[in-house]
């Protein structure tokens, strides 16, 4: 099959409408097993939280004992990945084969280098990246390395994946941030879109110079003469993400009513517009997602089939969305609208969560017609883990579902909802403590991160 040659904003426009009929046409009753996982029995959880607890305080002491010499490095990094693949093994539905797949280490690689090469890029860019950034660009970097086995492509942190996985924590900060006016945001915008379409804007500070600088690292190896696709693609993501500013309103002050009802104020940055229908707040996470990960895929192989752009981006879709339901309770508090932050608190997210799980069974599903070497053990790995994320979302966020949906998809869960806080506590106590052992150890100062 040749690579489609309609214009991308035209097929991008034609996925989003395709996206939206498959959401609107997925029944929304109670899902099951199938959507879910295989249910989860009293002693199966009792044994995963012991598990998860032991787990936990073991890596703990590990990472305190962290050795410097090679071997001894290679050694220890052994033992602490048979740990955790002996509690994805036994609590998380992990196939048995990902234990020895080469695929493993050449992520853990990728990732290691992903850290290595965006903490010197701040240092020398003088730009602030938190462990939020960091983990926000290997959650990019992860996806990319599952489309480079799809698509066949040496599993790497290659210029382009470094680049654009560094590109939208940058962007993020500044567009997601209340404090800066819209005015510099679509400022911003401007001259970001003017550096994507290959011209030269003057950078404005130093933030900007560095995502200019990491547009030139895509450039470097992707000419934009041998790789139009990959440039009409990073085009595509910027006017989604310019779109959904549409979705930030002005969070009213505390002894505000509507606040304190649950409500954000009424309202838009964009001078007043009309508030988005849930048709539209649909259609503008679809595009912003589906166009993110259709670039992912561009930037991996420079071209894509039609059937191979069609599933990339019903990937992009389904992973916005489920961002979007973890986030519902903080989007709602910040005033960003998103389909699930704005039902947030007036009605019940069964339905729309019900929706997510059968939309990731069908994308998962679709994707099981790919056959490229190790595709397959990704798609199971992720078929595990998109339920387990979005039922967590459930568990944290138990008073935007009915009592009746809360027990329910509880049977699915690998320990009792009640669980958690206790476990999630325990788990950064110790973390904190190993990291501040870590840092005696190696005379490092508190506020030096540990990534190096």
């Amino acid at each position: 099959e040749l690579p489609c040659r309609v214009p991308l904003e035209a097929e991008v426009s034609r996925l989003v409408a395709r996206y939206e009929v498959l959401w609107q046409e997925l029944p929304a009753d109670l899902p099951g097993a199938a959507e879910l996982g295989p249910a989860v029995g009293r002693a199966l959880k009792w044994r995963c939280r012991r598990r998860a607890d032991r787990l936990v305080r073991r890596v703990c002491r590990d990472v305190r004992r962290q050795p410097e010499e090679p071997a001894a490095r290679k050694r220890w990094e052994r033992i602490l990945k048979a740990r955790i693949c002996d509690f994805g093994e036994a609590c998380l539905g992990w196939p048995e084969s990902f234990r020895e797949a080469p695929l493993a280490e050449e992520i853990f690689a990728a990732t290691v280098e992903l850290v290595k090469r965006a903490r010197g890029f701040a240092e020398r860019s003088g730009i602030e990246l938190g462990s939020g950034d960091l983990f926000q660009a290997l959650r990019n970097v992860w996806i990319m390395n599952g489309l480079q086995v799809l698509l066949g492509r040496p599993v790497a942190a290659t210029p382009s994946v470094f680049a654009y996985s560094l590109l939208y924590p940058l962007t993020d900060n500044l567009l997601d941030d209340p404090e800066v006016p819209h005015q510099a945001k679509a400022a911003f915008n401007r001259r970001l879109g003017r550096r994507l379409a290959g011209g030269h804007p003057p950078a404005a500070d130093a933030l900007e110079r560095a995502v200019f600088d990491l547009v030139g690292e895509i450039e470097g190896e992707l000419p934009r003469e041998r790789f139009p696709r990959v440039f009409e693609s990073l085009q595509a993501i910027h006017r989604g993400q310019v779109r959904s500013l549409g979705q930030q309103v002005p969070v009213a002050r505390n002894d505000d009513p509507a606040v304190a009802g649950g409500d954000p104020a009424p309202g838009d940055l964009d001078q007043g517009a009309a508030p988005l229908t849930d048709d539209a707040l649909l259609r503008v996470s679809a595009e912003k997602g589906g166009a993110s990960v259709l670039a992912d895929g561009f930037l991996v192989a420079g071209e894509l089939s039609a059937e191979e752009a069609d599933w990339v981006f019903g990937y992009g879709v389904l992973l916005q969305l489920a961002d979007d339901f973890q986030d519902a309770t903080e989007d709602r508090a910040a005033g960003h609208r998103t389909l699930f932050s704005t039902a947030a608190g007036r009605r019940p997210l069964d339905e729309l969560a019900a929706r997510l799980a059968r939309l990731t069974a069908e994308i998962l599903g679709a994707a099981r017609r790919f056959d490229s070497p190790g595709w397959p053990l990704i798609v199971e790995l992720i078929a595990r883990s998109c339920p387990l994320l979005q039922l967590q979302a459930v568990a944290e966020q138990r008073h935007l579902f009915s009592p009746a949906y809360v027990r329910h998809v509880e049977r699915h869960f690998p320990v009792r909802f009640a669980a958690l806080p206790a476990l999630r506590r325990r788990s950064e106590r110790r973390w904190a403590r190993a990291e501040k052992a870590l840092r005696r150890r190696r005379g490092v100062e508190p506020s030096v991160e540990l990534w190096r």
